[in-house]
């Protein structure tokens, strides 16, 4: 018995010997909603924090900020994609997830909200692209604190559609979800598509939030709308990816749902999934923990 409690001690001691050697990205535990109810109590060394950040995009500076997570980290990782034009932004449940354990980066894309350049869907992904550039650069991922092999994209709307294009092609990214998906294939090819061309160019008309032109945000999205085939996607993909939507227009998805790695709901709700707010952290969350852990 005294043999078998040397040992414990010894591998004990090996055990704090390793940790105060060796950085561990510390994982998220939040499965219950106490990161929903209760504030944290911030780290006496690395409290929680915000900071705002700018990267290049093809040459345009793109604005965004990030909530970092509380403790010392590398934290995983969530960026957040808005949609069109982003009045939406879905800044409550990036606060709860922030609380939950996760880094949440925000940022406009090119020609959007005061970022530079102009405004496209194709430049959007680009974008994507150059804002996993800034956050796995190495300066940039110890100073904000990311595990560049924990990182999701969560995106709402357009963002959605951004989030699946991008990051199931994109090794950096480990898992996707989307809210609410617009699917350029869906929209722009089916049997309604004149009318929704049409739609969308009134809309986009609207925006002056928007550095864009709307005859050439579509012809955009129609020259390439082969390539953004969300179902194609989904159908190839390993990755993990949750959709949730609260319209009709993704209904095929659910023929992926038995991939293990899929998984496709639909809500009673409105776009902005403005009678969802907990609903959709608490998804979210478990998505995450499920899916971004070591």
């Amino acid at each position: 018995m005294a043999k078998i409690y040397l040992q414990l001690i010894f591998i004990s001691s090996l055990i704090v010997l390793c940790a105060s050697c060796t950085p561990i990205a510390k994982t998220p535990q939040k499965s219950s909603i106490n990161y929903l109810i209760f504030d944290e109590k911030p780290d006496s060394i690395s409290p929680a924090s915000f900071e705002e950040i700018q990267f290049k995009s093809s040459g345009s500076v793109i604005f965004g900020f990030q909530y970092i997570a509380n403790g010392s980290g590398p934290h995983p990782t969530v960026v957040l994609l808005h949609g069109l034009p982003g009045n939406e932004r879905n800044l409550d449940i990036a606060q709860n997830l922030r609380r939950a354990g996760y880094n949440i980066i925000y940022f406009d894309y090119r020609g959007s909200w005061g970022s530079e350049g102009n405004f496209s869907f194709a430049n959007s992904l680009k974008d994507i692209s150059a804002v996993l550039d800034y956050l796995t650069d190495s300066q940039n991922q110890n100073r904000l604190k990311i595990d560049t092999n924990r990182i999701a994209l969560i995106g709402h709307s357009m963002g959605a559609g951004l989030a699946l294009i991008n990051g199931l092609k994109n090794p950096r990214v480990k898992a996707v979800a989307g809210i609410s998906v617009f699917n350029p294939y869906t929209i722009l090819k089916g049997s309604k598509s004149a009318g929704n061309i049409l739609s969308l160019n009134e809309y986009m008309s609207t925006l002056g939030m928007l550095n864009c032109e709307p005859d050439s945000y579509t012809k955009e999205l129609l020259s390439n709308v082969d390539s953004y085939n969300i179902e194609n996607m989904i159908k190839e993909s390993s990755k993990p990816i949750l959709i949730i939507d609260e319209h009709k227009n993704n209904i095929e998805f659910k023929k992926y749902t038995r991939k293990r790695s899929f998984t496709y709901k639909m809500w009673n709700t409105d776009h902005a999934f403005t009678n969802k707010r907990i609903a959709l952290s608490i998804e979210l969350n478990a998505f995450l923990l499920k899916n971004l852990s070591r």
